[in-house]
């Protein structure tokens, strides 16, 4: 009896153990499904938020330089004129002398005076262009003999310097080009000739191009000022006898793309065709601004 109760206990204590073997795996194995979650769930939010955030990336290195520039540069010449004007040979020519302190008298305003510059560069090589138009009246007066008399001349002229530019020299401050082009010349006068007996009207035009070589120079003073000179000289008897002028300006640098100058220009020439004269020099002081682009 004692050996049946003895087993039946030993029976019955095997199902219990071996129930709480399998709680207790169980549990073990729940606690580790939940850490795998966890992990699992850390790490793909790692994942995502790596994949999600912009990669910082380096800076595109800047651009180069465009080769190409652009100058436009409106000025006023207050010039002054000096020398002989004939438009007709039967009409003696005029001695025309009005200084650059007279000129806003002597101007014909309209049409206005137009007075502009460009240049279009390509790294070392350039296209310049300057236009200037203006008319005058001047009175002088002129001998023949024992005769005196009086010309009253009206001009109007229209002249466009133009060419190519090679730099030589560029290095800064200092830069240095060479100048080959044109000048064209227009030239449309009247001529009044008041004497003691009659008056005598006479008006002519003529149209010329004189080849033209220069330099061009300028040089960096330092605080945004410098100085900037340019000559030329043209005609070499094939068209006028000669043309030639001189320009010299003290520039300063307001910004990046503008420009301020201040100087003195001198332009003259020497041209014959039949009984049409133009040998005089125009000159004074020149103000004007540059846009650069």
């Amino acid at each position: 009896m004692r050996a049946s109760k003895s087993r039946s206990r030993g029976d019955s204590a095997s199902p219990t153990t071996a129930i709480a073997c399998v709680k207790a795996l169980s549990s073990a194995a729940i606690v580790a499904l939940v850490l795998a979650i966890i992990g699992l769930s850390q790490a793909f939010a790692q994942e995502t938020s790596t994949q999600g955030s912009p990669v910082k990336s380096q800076p595109p290195p800047p651009a180069a330089p465009s080769p190409w520039s652009f100058r436009v540069s409106p000025y006023l010449w207050i010039a002054g004129i000096n020398g002989k004007v004939g438009v007709r040979s039967n009409i003696p020519a005029a001695n025309v002398d009005v200084g650059f302190s007279d000129i806003f008298k002597a101007l014909d305003w309209f049409p206005p005076p137009v007075m502009l510059g460009g240049e279009v560069r390509y790294g070392r090589f350039g296209f310049v262009s300057d236009f200037i138009y203006l008319g005058l009246e001047d009175s002088s007066g002129v001998t023949r003999g024992p005769i005196s008399a009086k010309v009253d001349a009206h001009l109007n002229f229209a002249i466009w310097t133009f060419g190519g530019s090679y730099r030589v020299i560029d290095n800064d401050p200092v830069t240095l080009d060479l100048l080959a082009g044109g000048r064209f010349w227009g030239l449309d006068g009247k001529s009044t000739l008041t004497g003691p007996v009659a008056v005598r009207k006479g008006s002519g035009s003529d149209i010329w191009i004189d080849p033209i070589i220069g330099i061009s120079g300028r040089v960096g003073l330092g605080s945004g000022f410098a100085l900037q000179a340019e000559a030329d000289v043209g005609g070499f008897g094939l068209v006028s006898d000669i043309d030639w002028q001189v320009l010299g300006t003290l520039q300063y640098q307001v910004s990046d793309s503008f420009t301020m100058d201040a100087g003195y220009r001198y332009l003259a020439v020497d041209y014959k065709n039949g009984g049409f004269l133009l040998d005089a020099a125009l000159s004074g002081p020149i103000i004007g601004g540059s846009i650069r682009f």
